[in-house]
């Protein structure tokens, strides 16, 4: 298994590793109507303006998971983070997360997760201790956003 930091991929590779990334999270398009113009028209530019990142890891010409990460002077966010299922539950969301803390300079990352997916992520959250901090409707259904300085009232 190999890591590869899209920004870096300067050859050939950097469409074709583009392309898949995009195929791969395209079930993104049910939750979020744009996705595809946010993929190609917002982040992509922010990565190759140097404001975000994709990291991935390669099994031959698998992708394992990724994580797509955005980085200003005001928010430090995962955009997107994705385990391939044939590879979950082996220790490879540690590893990709390790690296975007990494990357972000956090390991209070602004994330996300939409309400009705709270249970994939449930193991992460309590491994990480990312605090709910607000709910939102912003994005075409309830979504719990992760690490903001706001904190949820109980």
């Amino acid at each position: 298994m190999e890591k590869y930091i899209l920004s870096n991929m300067i050859d050939k590779n950097f469409s074709k590793a583009t392309n898949e990334i995009y195929l791969l999270t395209d079930y993104n398009r049910l939750q979020y109507p744009e996705y595809y113009k946010w993929y190609y028209q917002k982040n992509l530019p922010r990565i190759l303006a140097g404001n975000g990142e994709a990291i991935f890891y390669l099994d031959g010409f698998q992708i394992v998971g990724l994580s797509m990460l955005k980085k200003s002077e005001n928010e430090s966010k995962i955009c997107t983070f994705l385990i391939n299922e044939e590879y979950r539950k082996k220790g490879y969301s540690k590893l990709i997360l390790e690296d975007s803390y990494e990357y972000l300079g956090t390991e209070r990352p602004l994330i996300t997760i939409p309400k009705k997916r709270l249970d994939e992520f449930s193991e992460i959250i309590e491994s990480y201790g990312w605090v709910a901090s607000e709910t939102t409707d912003e994005y075409y259904s309830p979504e719990v956003i992760f690490n903001s300085p706001r904190v949820l009232k109980k």
